[in-house]
């Protein structure tokens, strides 16, 4: 009989590729499949059990050495028939679990193949267990946790064998699982029997501390032994410099917000000015050539008048023009095309200011 093994991660310990071949190398033998695996890609998965199902000329028995989570239960449960497990031994099975990223069409890609993958796993467990695929899609979703004797009472396994404390290995990953039994933490982290037995039940710590000492070009790292209870002191000095650092940030952006703030007052003051002094040159334009367009209507009739052998007419205050009429009236006549027009019309403009205006 040929063994062949999964342990580990699928897809990373144990993979698709090395798994077929060993099938397509034991054609017409009997395979024994030992699990040992805390589960991983539903893909590489999937060609495993394709493998199991397309072996011809031979049984496929199975053995969960000490586990077979998420799945490398669902690999199990393919030979459950001829499949065995240790009175200590766990299976676990839950909703696929998967890392997102990329685009929002890459996620619902993704959700999509998600949900029809976990379809498959309820519709596996609905058969395996005899029940509904509604009510194995519920279990799913709150995690399936069976020991050896659990597993045997509901047919996923056809016999049981004595304990042999290998699922001892993985109990630090049982954080990542949210309804893991107590019957597991307590036996995975028992120590296996070969091991001497302690009477400490205190765990300890062993922490790196760095020393520094004066008379020593480099910095000392000696090992230190410490207890939970001796890292009051330890835990309250990092929070201390944690504080005082963040506090130091937090200065520091108000420092660069408020030179930002200062920056963006002074340039708005800048470009106010600029802006001021664009509009009154656009008014001084705008009033020089009203001007030179009366200027014009003046010359073309003067220069009319002579065509016609008269004399050119100029136009003088009289005794009956109001005071803002003889003040507008002597503002035209200043030539805003002589040299200094410009600034002799401004100046009897500041002068005139009540005809004007500003």
């Amino acid at each position: 009989m040929k063994e062949i093994l999964i342990y580990g991660p699928i897809g990373q310990a144990t993979t698709a590729r090395d798994v077929v071949r060993q099938f397509q190398d034991a054609r017409g033998e009997d395979i024994l499949l030992r699990i040992h695996s805390e589960g991983g890609s539903v893909l590489e998965g999937e060609a495993i059990l394709n493998a199991i199902r397309q072996h011809s000329g031979g049984t496929v028995f199975g053995q969960i050495d000490g586990m077979a989570f998420s799945m490398a239960a669902i690999i199990a449960l393919e030979v459950r028939d001829n499949l065995t497990m240790p009175e200590d031994g766990w299976i676990m099975l839950h909703d696929v679990r998967v890392g997102a990223g990329g685009t929002e069409t890459d996620l619902e890609r993704m959700l999509v193949q998600v949900k029809a993958m976990n379809a498959s796993i309820a519709t596996k467990v609905s058969t395996a267990l005899g029940i509904s695929e509604e009510d194995a899609a519920a279990k799913l979703k709150e995690e399936i946790w069976m020991n050896g004797q659990e597993a045997l009472a509901a047919g996923l396994v056809s016999a049981i064998t004595p304990a042999e404390a290998l699922a001892a290995q993985f109990w630090s990953w049982s954080d990542q699982w949210q309804n893991v039994p107590i019957e597991f933490l307590r036996a995975t982290r028992n120590p296996v029997p070969s091991e001497p037995q302690t009477s400490n039940t205190q765990p300890e710590m062993k922490l790196f501390k760095l020393f520094q000492n004066n008379e020593a070009e480099v910095p000392s790292l000696e090992l230190a032994e410490l207890g939970p209870d001796d890292l009051g002191a330890e835990v309250a000095g990092l929070q201390k410099d944690l504080d005082e650092a963040k506090a130091s940030n937090i200065a520091a952006l108000v420092a660069r917000d408020e030179n930002h703030a200062l920056a963006l007052a002074t340039a708005l003051d800048k470009q106010k000015v600029e802006l001021e002094a664009l509009h009154a040159e656009a008014i001084a334009e705008k009033d020089a050539a009203i001007e030179a367009a009366e200027n014009s209507s003046e010359d073309k009739a003067n220069a009319t008048l002579a065509q016609a052998g008269h004399e050119p007419v100029e136009v003088l205050p009289t005794e009956t023009q109001t005071r803002e009429e003889r003040v507008r009236a002597e503002y035209a006549a200043i030539n805003i095309s002589e040299r200094g027009g410009a600034e002799k019309r401004q100046a009897f403009r500041r002068a005139n200011k009540d005809i004007f205006g500003g």
